[in-house]
């Protein structure tokens, strides 16, 4: 089997695998192909669907070899680009079908039979599939044939590669959008209980700071009816009383020399008794004012454990929330690993499932002519590699 061309990764891939496939259509090295034979590519692509395709080459080509002196590399690249286009719209359009006629009957989108998207790698897969038949059947040039087959399998490895690359690559983005929004949300959570205990707090501070108010008020209303009495009313001991009845006795006798006397005694224990009186109120209220202060302490130290234990509520109901949410991340990251995991164990024949509905307009079309374009697998006396009259190409390589 002939060597395929070596791919330059330096190149546009797009750019460097649609030259390697003209070469092969242009087998004289003539630097241009016919308009024919474009549209015979075209048409195998597999880019163009419907009824109508055939037309829709023979159109393509003809608009590219108006715009174009010739049909060079450049201007097969363009076409093909066109194709691939109006395959991408057509799949759309086919998309947007399925999924109004599926939304109407059943009340939702079923997007799992949507055709996927075509793409150039398999487009030039099938035009390498289409030349090498060509000539191997009808021109029986089996070297070209052998490189037009090498060329469909590297072209073929290439657009696998490709694909499980951009497999990869939307898994990882596909890890990075999760690990992203997973972050924006603990943000969001994390911002919500700040500002949660924020309020808290203000409000703790609100209660306390009204309690310690109270207490004051309290206090200064208890100070005001202790010593906003006026004079104070003393109970004098008998002795005392019984020294003035004295003294007022020996006045009304005459003897003012004994009441003097008997009045400076009653004096003396009258400012003894009431400097006492006075101590024992003093003390009375100082005591009365201590168990002011300490029941309001207490109740003081009572709010602040009620506020603490609200305190601590507040913070354990916040890791809570915290681990219940790295809990449902965690697991959020381990569904879609193991998602991941079992599509990349169905990579593999996946992507040569989607290689394969490629071409599976071409396959249809041939199912509705009966495979009238295919060549008969057994002996029916015509010589090899001469089509049925019934099979006609658009364009010929030759």
């Amino acid at each position: 089997m002939a060597m395929a061309p070596q791919l330059d990764p330096g190149r546009s891939i797009e750019a460097e695998s649609a030259g390697l496939v003209f070469d092969l259509i242009d087998w004289q090295g003539s630097g241009e192909i016919t308009q024919p034979a474009l549209a015979q590519a075209l048409l195998q692509s597999g880019l163009l669907m419907g009824a109508d395709r055939e037309d829709r080459a023979r159109a393509l080509a003809a608009q590219a070899a108006e715009r174009a002196s010739k049909i060079d590399k450049v201007v097969f690249l363009d076409a093909l680009s066109m194709a691939l286009d109006e395959g991408k719209q057509a799949v759309e359009s086919r998309r947007a079908q399925d999924g109004s006629s599926s939304a109407s009957a059943l009340g939702r989108v079923n997007t799992a039979s949507a055709p996927l998207p075509p793409t150039l790698g398999s487009a030039l897969c099938g035009i390498c599939d289409d030349v090498r038949k060509f000539y191997a059947n009808e021109r029986e040039d089996y070297r070209l044939a052998a490189d037009a087959q090498a060329l469909s399998e590297n072209l073929r490895r290439r657009e696998e590669m490709t694909r499980m690359s951009g497999i990869a690559m939307r898994q990882e983005s596909e890890h990075q959008g999760v690990q992203e929004a997973q972050m924006m949300q603990a943000m969001e959570f994390n911002s919500a209980w700040s500002q949660n205990m924020t309020e808290f707090e203000r409000q703790a501070r609100e209660i306390e700071e009204g309690a310690i108010r109270r207490h004051q008020e309290e206090f200064d209303a208890f100070r005001m009816k202790m010593y906003g009495r006026g004079d104070m009313s003393y109970k004098y001991s008998r002795d005392l009383l019984s020294l003035k009845a004295s003294v007022a006795a020996h006045a009304k006798m005459g003897d003012y020399n004994g009441a003097s006397r008997i009045k400076k005694r009653a004096d003396a224990l009258e400012k003894f008794e009431k400097m006492k009186l006075e101590n024992l109120h003093a003390t009375s209220v100082a005591t009365k004012e201590l168990q002011l202060r300490q029941q309001q302490q207490m109740q003081l130290e009572a709010l602040r454990r009620r506020i603490q234990r609200g305190r601590e509520e507040h913070k354990e109901h916040w890791l809570m929330g915290a681990q219940r949410l790295m809990q449902s991340h965690r697991n959020m990251l381990s569904d879609l690993k193991s998602k991941q995991g079992l599509e990349n164990m169905r990579a593999g024949v996946n992507v040569k499932l989607e290689m394969q509905s490629a071409n599976a307009a071409q396959t249809q079309y041939k199912i509705k002519t009966n495979f009238s374009s295919t060549l008969p697998r057994v002996d029916t006396g015509k010589r090899m590699g001469v089509r049925p009259a019934t099979s006609q190409r658009l364009g010929s390589t030759a």
